[in-house]
């Protein structure tokens, strides 16, 4: 028997139109899988981690549990955030969640960092969660940042939902007594590594007999085929009718492994696309979706983003050293030359010492390396003043504590690194530089156009990606260990998490005041009038479902959208379109990027309810 989804893409691909029906697209039911994939923080690769509409765009697709980070704010509210202990990255806050009150984190923004399409997205509580995991019929799994277990509980009770719900991680026995006893009724799951003694029975036991239903530990051990150890903790955990999880995995065909490997489940970002090919039998070869991940184009006198990205986080933020300042203006307040003639807002970059510089979040998802990026995009516009023509300027820095030399410089033979230099620039000129990174080489461009490369091998210039954390999850702009900085000017930033191609850097040619044009061609937010439930948007084969009462005129609905930073689309959002099918075709929306290298096609497919049990078409 061909699977549903499996059915639904044969269709489409031959051309044959979907009649609406439930039975004619992806059903995102896998209750008969006997394998789960945990989306880890929500749907995050897409949507912002640890807000609730990362977690119903995951639970919408059939994942039934999601990984959250749990923290208590200064008045004891149990919210959703991951980073400890600052907010750069994922918030527009910059202080700490445990030193504010939960009014103070609602005025913040949790959304824009990962595009402006999710701007104003608010805090989420834990209530607010398990809510909704209640709605869908699903299960949260709690990382917990800061330990309470009294008032977890509490919240679980006020919340009214069913006890199973929540599933706290637990490090030991001694925690799992605790935490149960204030939630009896409640489940958990066993977080770390190996028990000390793998053959012991009455551990495996004593963990189940509290409540313990499923095991996690590390992906790494699960995948190597010698680890005796792990096989014999994994029988053992099967022994006593529980499961084995392991964390975390983007790569689908290493998910497949793990699988193979008999173990139960795995977190991923990813999750959706996963479950897709695992529990459907498609055969897909999805990664993280590549994209822009960062822009700054300082139009806002500040380190905030412009359109997606972080805040740049200054090195010595809680300014235990001597604080260099990074000033905000414009060419004409700085008496520089203007970029074609028109003014643009400008950073002035200062010789940073040791000590300070300009922290980048990559918000990479990670793919086969856990914690490494190898491969990805830098492009920024600078102008250097004469005094500092002849110098050596830093421009990027890997590692993120400034220990070591950095990875790229400027200095009076062009741009390079150890005594291999291209293209001498010019002072008092604005320049774009293209800095392609790949697991062997450097690709260097000026406005556009190839300069030169430098051979590079190890993991030097790769960079920590979104599993390392919150707080060294990127690298430094303009530092060096010893002093290798100098003044200089830049009007725009960005980082993209992929290599771009010579055609795609070529796009992007020469400086602009108004910055260097985004490469996002997604679509968010998707929804209708007199829709029954929220659309979904199928990132796989570029579908969007919106389910419909079986009597609705299709001729005319107005449907809205989101799209990302400056992309254009071949329809404005609250059109009225016609969603019947004509022919074989369904209404489609074309979203093409600020840069003009990436455009999706996105098909509407209405799904229309059963009436008296016949379906509508």
């Amino acid at each position: 028997m061909i699977p549903k989804g499996l059915l639904a893409l044969i269709y489409i691909l031959l051309g044959i139109p979907l009649l609406f029906s439930q039975e004619s697209i992806p059903t995102y039911n896998y209750s008969d899988c006997d394998f789960q994939v945990i989306g880890h923080r929500g749907y995050s690769d897409i949507y912002p981690e640890n807000t609730l509409l990362s977690i119903e765009e995951a639970f919408k697709r059939g994942v039934k549990y999601c990984e959250i980070d749990i923290n208590i704010t200064s008045d004891d509210v149990y919210v959703l955030y991951h980073d400890q202990p600052t907010m750069f990255r994922a918030s527009s806050g910059q202080g700490y969640v445990v030193s504010s009150t939960y009014n103070e984190l609602l005025q913040l923004d949790f959304g824009s960092w990962k595009g402006d399409q999710f701007t104003n997205t608010k805090i989420a509580t834990l209530e607010e969660a398990l809510i909704l995991a209640e709605k869908y019929d699903a299960y949260l799994y709690l990382d917990t940042k800061k330990t309470d277990h009294e008032l977890m509980c509490r919240v679980l009770q006020n919340s009214n939902v069913d006890p199973k719900r929540m599933l706290p991680a637990v490090a030991s026995i001694e925690e799992a007594k605790k935490f149960k006893s204030y939630c009896p009724n409640s489940s958990f799951i066993y977080f770390g590594g190996l028990p000390e003694n793998v053959n012991d029975d009455s551990w495996y036991q004593e963990m189940v007999a509290l409540g313990c239903v499923i095991f996690e530990t590390y992906y790494t051990f699960a995948l190597d085929e010698t680890n005796e150890k792990f096989k014999t903790f994994l029988a053992k955990v099967h022994e006593n009718n529980a499961k084995v999880w392991v964390f975390t995995s983007n790569n689908i065909g290493e998910i497949k492994k793990l699988k193979n490997a008999g173990v139960d489940g795995v977190e991923s970002d990813i999750a959706t696309s996963a479950l897709k090919s695992i529990c459907e039998g498609l055969d897909l070869d999805t990664k993280p979706i590549i994209a822009t991940t960062g822009n700054w184009n300082f139009d806002k006198g500040n380190l905030y983003s412009t359109g997606v990205g972080s805040q740049l986080r200054p090195l010595n933020y809680n300014k235990e050293y001597a604080h260099q300042s990074v000033q905000f203006g414009t060419t004409t307040s700085f008496n520089i030359k203007s970029i074609n003639g028109k003014e643009a807002p400008v950073a002035k970059i200062p010789a940073f010492d040791p000590n300070n510089g300009l922290f980048v979040f990559t918000n990479f998802t990670s793919g086969l390396e856990a914690n490494l990026h190898y491969n990805y995009s830098l492009i920024m516009d600078i102008y250097i003043p004469k005094e500092s023509s002849d110098t050596y300027i830093s421009l990027y820095q890997t590692n993120p504590d400034n220990d070591n030399d950095a990875e790229l410089f400027i200095d009076s033979g062009g741009i390079g690194v150890s005594n291999e230099y291209h293209n001498p620039l010019k002072p008092e000129t604005w320049y774009r530089l293209g800095i392609v990174v790949t697991e062997k080489a450097i690709k260097k461009y000026i406005n556009g156009i190839f300069i030169g490369e430098n051979e590079i091998s190890g993991g030097r210039w790769s960079v920590y990606n979104v599993f390392a954390g919150g707080q060294d999850q990127g690298f430094l702009l303009f530092s060096d260990n010893d002093n290798e900085t100098s003044e200089f000017y830049v009007n725009a930033i960005q980082l993209r998490n992929y290599s771009m191609d010579v055609k795609d850097i070529a796009v992007l040619g020469d400086p602009k005041a108004d910055g260097i044009p985004l490469g996002n061609s997604g679509i968010y937010n998707v929804k209708a009038d007199s829709e029954i439930s929220g659309a979904v948007v199928n990132w796989d084969n570029n579908e969007i479902y919106i389910k419909f009462a079986g009597n609705t005129d299709l001729s005319q609905v107005k449907v809205y959208f989101d799209i990302p930073y400056g992309a254009k689309s071949s329809i404005e959002s609250g059109s009225l379109l016609n969603l019947n099918s004509i022919g074989k075709e369904y209404q489609t929306i074309t979203i093409t990027s600020e840069d003009g290298t990436s455009e999706n096609i996105w098909t509407l497919i209405p799904i229309l309810n059963s009436i008296k049990g016949q379906d509508a078409n």
